[in-house]
């Protein structure tokens, strides 16, 4: 700003001298011009006064005789006595008659001064104002019968001339410098006058450019150029302030309006570069905020079909588009935004996780498809036997009441999967609610141990409780926890030899409970693991017949509700452990 401010200043006292020394040039020019032209014409007027004096006073002399030449030599001498002239007298044929003189002009000059004399229309006269220059004069010399017999030729050196003019010229060059130098002062002085108030705009307008519309600029005490710029600068930063104030609340409300967003909110300039995002589409696009600020489009995803879609966006064209970006499920709409002149000059990126609106829909479908399969079976089989009794088996009693007893296990099987289909939608649904308590450990295992104890022993297969020195308290929803433990035994019950045991542990584990059933079976092979909590998987088809492939389901269902995650390790030969997390008390 300094340097900006000092160059104003040395601009205009650079002009304003410059300005001054013109006029001195063009003054003392034309005062020097004028003044050689008057002494050259007084030097000519001076020396043909001289020339005209001298040939009236010889004119008597002629004829020449001896007498008459001696009074003119006599008068040649009184004349450069007094006015110091050179003196040449000629006759008509150009011969020298009298000649008195120090120093001759130029040959051509006194040739010209000769035949110009003789000519006397007019008489000549010359005078060069140089050092060395000379005036130059002649004049005709008439007799007394006017008839013409000579003429007069004299010349004299400019040097009082020449010594005026060089005195002038120094003087001239002396208030020229003079000049210069109050010139120089004054135009200083003027400049900074004008260069300060000029610094004062520079930095108010700086001030603005960074954002500061307080800033205003004093008038001065003239009303000049410079005060109308104040004030209109003055009322200029009023204006822009209010102005800046109404965009940065419209910027506000808008970065509010997209924050607040449940969509994802990327927009991209006319190059494809990103200019605004929102923490949702951060989160939906997996980079963080650095990375994703200023970066192009191709870097936010490998995925072609977005590519496609922002490209298309960019050319002009509204598309949308349902595609997985990682872990989630994202429907996109890409529009243009278009500038004044119908070109585009960038694209606003939609994007809307619709990963769980997707998972529900999925799992309706699934639930759909896999209760009716799972429903077909007792249905068939209570329509059959209820044909095969309306034919005539209800007049047979051991067939009837043999048909009674199926019918019964098939509509208590209807009845549980009815109610486990319950259970599970509730639980997808969200809309199961949990009783979160504190419970003991010892208590949760050992009530199962007592209810599959008699199960247990029908099977051969012991159970086991294995529990730390001191109980462990947990939160969880005791029945909801029972039912998961009974689900894991009832399972180890069914694949385990007899003679083997199933044994029911909880330890502390980092900060939680670690609850697990694990038996001695054959185990479950590596292939099948991953679907032993998909609904209506059985990995024993041989025991198709004992359960409808929901108890595992519902039992991760109901242990992710309690915030925690159900595992499952086997190793053939070895056997099966189910387990799980809870928080302490």
């Amino acid at each position: 700003m300094a340097r900006a401010g000092t160059s104003v200043r040395l601009w205009q006292t650079e002009l304003f001298i410059a300005v001054i020394v013109v006029a001195i040039l063009i003054l003392s020019g034309s005062l020097s011009t004028g003044l050689k032209g008057t002494l050259t014409e007084m030097a000519r007027s001076t020396a043909l006064r001289d020339a005209s004096s001298l040939a009236s006073a010889v004119s008597p002399d002629f004829p020449v005789t001896v007498e008459s030449m001696a009074r003119m030599r006599a008068t040649i001498d009184q004349h450069r006595s007094i006015y110091g002239d050179n003196v040449w007298i000629f006759d008509p044929s150009g011969s020298t008659l009298v000649a008195s003189y120090d120093r001759r002009p130029a040959e051509a000059l006194m040739q010209r001064a000769q035949t110009e004399g003789l000519a006397d229309s007019p008489p000549f006269s010359a005078a060069n104002l140089v050092p060395d220059g000379m005036a130059v004069a002649s004049k005709l010399i008439l007799d007394s019968d006017g008839r013409r017999v000579g003429v007069v030729v004299v010349a004299d050196e400019v040097t009082s001339s020449m010594a005026i003019l060089d005195a002038t010229r120094g003087r001239l060059w002396i208030a020229f410098w003079v000049s210069l130098t109050v010139a120089g002062l004054l135009g200083f002085v003027f400049s900074e006058f004008i260069g300060r108030r000029v610094r004062r705009m520079s930095k108010a307008a700086a001030a603005i450019a960074a954002g500061d519309f307080e800033q205003r600029l004093p008038t001065g005490f003239v009303p000049d150029e410079i005060y109308d710029l104040a004030q209109s600068y003055n009322r200029m930063a009023i204006k822009l302030g209010e102005a800046f104030s109404a965009v940065q609340e419209r910027e506000r409300e808008i970065a509010a309006v997209v924050e607040s967003m449940a969509e994802g909110v990327v927009a991209f300039d006319a190059h494809g570069v990103v200019r605004v995002f929102n923490p949702e589409a951060v989160r939906l696009l997996g980079m963080s905020s650095d990375r994703l600020a200023e970066s192009p489009a191709s870097s936010l995803t490998a995925d072609p079909a977005l590519l496609e879609l922002i490209g298309a966006g960019l050319n002009g064209a509204g598309v949308s588009a349902t595609v997985r970006l990682g872990e989630y499920t994202v429907l996109l709409h890409c529009t243009p935004v278009l500038a004044t002149d119908e070109s585009v000059s960038g694209s606003v990126l939609l994007m809307a996780d619709v990963t769980e609106q997707r998972r529900i829909e999925e799992a309706q479908k699934r639930f759909v498809a896999d209760a009716s399969h799972e429903l077909r079976t007792p249905v068939a089989a209570l329509s059959g036997m209820l044909e095969l009794l309306n034919d005539g088996a209800k007049d047979d009693p051991d067939v009837r009441d043999d048909f009674l007893r199926t019918m019964q296990l098939e509509a208590d099987r209807l009845g549980r999967l009815v109610a486990d289909l319950l259970t599970l939608a509730q639980l997808e649904a969200g809309s199961f609610k949990l009783q979160g308590e504190p419970q003991s450990a010892r208590s949760l295992l050992g009530d199962v141990a007592d209810l599959l104890r008699p199960l247990a022993d029908r099977a051969g297969v012991a159970l086991s409780l294995e529990l730390p020195d001191g109980d462990i308290d947990v939160i969880a929803d005791r029945d909801r926890i029972v039912q998961v433990l009974l689900c894991f035994v009832d399972n180890a019950l069914k694949h385990s030899p007899d003679g083997t045991s199933v044994h029911l542990c909880a330890n502390r584990l980092e900060g939680v409970a670690v609850f697990e059933v694990a038996d001695e079976g054959s185990g479950i092979p590596p292939e099948q693991l991953s679907h032993v909590f998909d609904r209506f998987y059985r990995a024993d088809e041989s025991r198709s017949s004992s359960g409808a492939g929901l108890g595992l389901a519902i039992a991760k269902e109901i242990v992710e509700a309690h915030g925690s995650i159900i595992r499952v390790d086997s190793v053939a030969g070895q056997g099966t452990r189910f387990g799980f997390t809870l928080p302490l008390a």
